[in-house]
């Protein structure tokens, strides 16, 4: 497929992770990923209609009852207070697991990865003592699945792992290492790839802004990174659709938009702006919404309004520019209800997810955005309006923390990402002159209380599973580690900055 060519020699991207697959320098660096070797005697074929992305290997831990299981053994680990010991998903789960972590000789359990409805690119980790660590160099670790139907596919280690260091299995060692430093750093690497769509245009989106607020060029070269692993060398889309199915060359749904429009702002002639300019066209209802099937989504006032206002903008076509303001109008009509926000709508009126904090988000990021890239004399007075209302709306749910409850009106725990979207989506909208600065500090507060989420080495925890378990699932205490949420807050920060 000729992509993803550019990783070769970047490993500058990513400071201190080269050089410790065979042995340990004295002086450990403040990050350092230990990469294992890998035994697995359960040799296991990937699911025939499935792709690993990016061309990188994997392995797969089997379903409960296997006769033997993969071992990961290290060699030369030094002592450490504290390590990390991580795995990243390679193929999309729809059910729920639990794989137990033991010592490879004695069988001693260190602890459980508990893994519900995960998409590709999440990784998993245990933190291990000073104690466990030293028992792992001696032995090793094996893994062994307790819960589930069906294997469980992570990335292997590679020869020319780098770059994506983080994404592949380690024993994370920091040492007197900035959070907030780290951050930046994952950031501008391969490790914050995420599945196209949504998800990677949260980390587009952070990239972009980060390139225009700071003029550090190694946001714009990860970016242009970034979407090098998606396209081949004919700017042919090459990717996986949420189930890890091979969906090269066309576009799958509404949400699988986002990213054109950082690659409109980077490359306005590509090909697969035309590509989704028809598949939105193909999708609209009576009124113009957009939309998959019955359904009207906050979702698409971020990956619709959004994309489509910057490629209609940039054509100075003004049917496009109208149809943009029309998805974030029809948005306000069928998903705000007494104020409140919901996700969807559906047929018969029927309304859910109230008030849940990444919905929230992406209406609001949407609106926000929408608006910032219209250049030409449309009265949208009421749509400013709205931003006003929503804004003043949305504080009064902010936790003393900063953050929002992933349902604003529930006591149930915060989430990072639908927090870090809607403190970007205020901060955007104070520097955009639609709101008063005000808003800037309480988008500031939500970003001091974002630093506390932050491991070691940058990557954000406390974030809501992927929208696939259903309600009982985000109202949950279950959080995760997400790239997603980093871009967002990659946003806030540039935001900010």
């Amino acid at each position: 497929m000729q992509r993803r060519k550019f990783i070769t020699g970047s490993s500058a991207l990513l400071l201190g992770t080269t050089g410790f697959r065979d042995g340990l320098a004295e002086e450990v660096p403040s990050i350092s990923y230990r990469h294992p070797q890998i035994s697995n005697p359960s040799i296991l074929p990937l699911p025939e209609d499935k792709r690993v992305p990016f061309e990188w290997q994997a392995f797969a831990v089997p379903a409960p009852g296997a006769d033997s299981h993969p071992v990961l053994k290290w060699q030369n680990l030094p002592a450490a207070d504290e390590t990390r010991f991580r795995l990243t998903i390679a193929i999309d789960i729809r059910e729920e697991n639990e794989i137990e972590i033991r010592l490879a000789e004695s069988g001693e359990k260190l602890g459980v990865f508990d893994i519900r409805f995960t998409p590709v690119l999440e990784p998993f980790e245990l933190i291990l003592d000073r104690g466990q660590t030293a028992k792992v160099a001696a032995e090793g670790i094996t893994l062994v699945m307790t819960k589930g139907k069906l294997p469980v596919w992570f990335f292997t280690t590679e020869t020319d792992e780098s770059d994506s260091a983080a994404l592949k299995p380690h024993l994370l060692i920091a040492k007197q290492a900035d959070p907030l430093t780290e951050f930046h750093k994952r950031v501008a690497s391969p490790v914050c790839l995420q599945p196209y769509g949504w998800m990677n245009g949260c980390v587009l989106d952070g990239l972009f802004d980060l390139s225009k607020a700071t003029g550090e060029p190694r946001y714009d070269s990860a970016l242009r990174e970034h979407l090098g692993y998606f396209f081949d060398k004919d700017r042919k889309l090459i990717y996986e659709n949420p189930k890890s199915k091979p969906h090269d060359g066309v576009v799958s749904d509404i949400e699988s938009t986002l990213p054109n429009a950082v690659i409109a702002k980077l490359n306005p002639d590509h090909p697969v702006l035309d590509q989704a300019v028809k598949f939105w066209m193909s999708r609209r209802d009576d009124a113009g919404c957009v939309k998959d099937g019955s359904t009207t989504s906050a979702e698409g006032s971020y990956t619709i309004g959004y994309p489509m206002m910057v490629i209609g903008t940039l054509r100075n076509d003004e049917s496009l520019i109208n149809l943009a303001l029309t998805q974030i109008r029809l948005r306000r009509e069928r998903l705000i209800h007494d104020d409140d926000c919901w996700l969807r709508r559906h047929k018969g009126d029927h309304r859910s997810f109230k008030n849940w904090a990444r919905g929230v988000a992406w209406y609001s990021l949407g609106l926000v955005r929408t608006l910032a890239e219209l250049k030409t004399g449309q009265d949208v007075s009421d749509l400013e309006a709205e931003v006003e209302r929503l804004a003043e709306w949305v504080s009064g749910y902010q936790q003393e923390s900063g953050l929002w409850n992933c349902f604003l009106h529930e006591d149930v725990p915060a989430d990072t990402s639908g927090s870090a979207g809607i403190a970007a989506a205020l901060a955007i909208a104070v520097n955009h002159k639609m709101l008063p600065d005000k808003y800037r500090k309480i988008s500031q507060k939500t970003y001091s209380g974002l630093k506390s989420y932050l491991t070691p080495d940058g990557l954000l925890t406390g974030v809501a599973q992927s929208n696939r378990g259903g309600q009982a699932l985000q109202q949950s205490d279950y959080r995760v580690i997400s790239q997603m949420g980093m871009g967002l807050m990659a946003q806030l920060s540039a935001a900010l900055s």
